[in-house]
């Protein structure tokens, strides 16, 4: 009994002894872990120490710079108000540039609005008076119309009453105007080969105005009765002025131009009961310069004729 119980006792101490050393063991690690926490902790607290001396060390540095400008401060500060009344001043100039560009602005603006205004009362303007004259002349037509036909009527009358005169009495002497003026009257502006080239033009403009139906018009509707009425008035037209243009010398121009013009007013007189009916005046006109350009050239041609003679003799 006493040896089991000694057995019993080594075995208890035995494991008290192995719980004595695991104890031992962990609280050496504990101790070791602990001892490292607390160097690295020193090491720590030894940097943030030296931080500490060198945000010291600045911070004195900061002071006695503060100190150094509060006493430049106080040198200047005699001429704060200096300084306020140029910020003031920089200010107010500041300000005065925005109002004077933004016055620029709104004058720009303005400008341009009077323009336009100025532009719509100039086109209502125009327009009133185009309006008043177009009113004013329709009640004219209106009012006056009987008196306006009827004067129209009359000089009309007149016109053909003076070409019949001339076609019954013969033209007086008063019409012919001497070659020679006219010739000198003309050739100051064309020598005598433009003169021919003119003419030659003129000639060409006639050709193509007999080409394109531009010698006459009338007002028919049925085309083969209103084509045989401008035939027949170019056909009567054309032979006058083709005869007076072989009659022509150099001293009968005058004539020439008047008994065609003559022919032309009667012969529109006539087409009047053709449905109107008529020469056009831009015909009349070619042909007339045909008959001008003809008596310079004829009066050249005379005068080269005379001279050749005159050397012969």
């Amino acid at each position: 009994m006493l040896s089991m119980g000694l057995f019993v006792l080594v075995i208890v101490l035995m494991i008290a002894l192995v719980w004595v050393l695991a104890r031992t063991n962990s609280w050496r690690t504990n101790h070791k872990v602990l001892q490292e926490n607390l160097d690295h902790a020193r090491i720590k607290l030894a940097e943030y120490e030296a931080k500490t001396d060198d945000l010291n060390y600045e911070l004195t540095q900061l002071r006695v710079q503060s100190s150094g400008l509060k006493t430049e401060l106080n040198k200047f500060k005699k001429y704060q108000d200096i300084c306020d009344i140029e910020q003031y001043v920089m200010s107010r100039q500041l300000q005065a540039d925005n109002f004077v560009e933004v016055t620029k602005l709104n004058a720009s603006i303005m400008i341009e609005d009077i323009k336009a205004y100025i532009e719509r009362v100039k086109d209502y303007v125009n327009q009133y008076q185009k309006q008043a004259l177009f009113d004013v002349d329709e009640q004219a037509r209106v009012k006056l119309q009987s008196y306006y036909k009827q004067a129209e009527e009359q000089h009309r009358l007149q016109e053909v009453v003076a070409a019949l005169e001339h076609k019954v009495h013969g033209y007086p002497t008063v019409l012919n105007v001497s070659g020679n003026t006219l010739v000198h009257q003309l050739i100051e502006n064309y020598s005598e080969h433009d003169a021919a080239h003119r003419l030659a033009q003129i000639r060409a403009q006639i050709q193509t105005a007999q080409d394109h139906n531009q010698v006459a018009s009338c007002n028919y509707v049925d085309d083969s009765r209103r084509h045989s009425t401008i035939e027949l008035l170019s056909m009567a037209f054309n032979t006058k002025a083709d005869l007076y243009l072989a009659q022509l010398n150099g001293h009968n121009l005058a004539e020439m131009l008047q008994a065609l013009q003559d022919d032309f007013v009667l012969i529109n007189y006539k087409g009047i009961d053709l449905s109107q009916a008529m020469i056009q005046q831009s015909y009349l006109d070619l042909r007339l310069e045909e008959l001008k350009f003809t008596a310079i050239l004829k009066q050249l041609q005379q005068q080269q004729t005379g001279s050749k003679q005159r050397q012969h003799a």
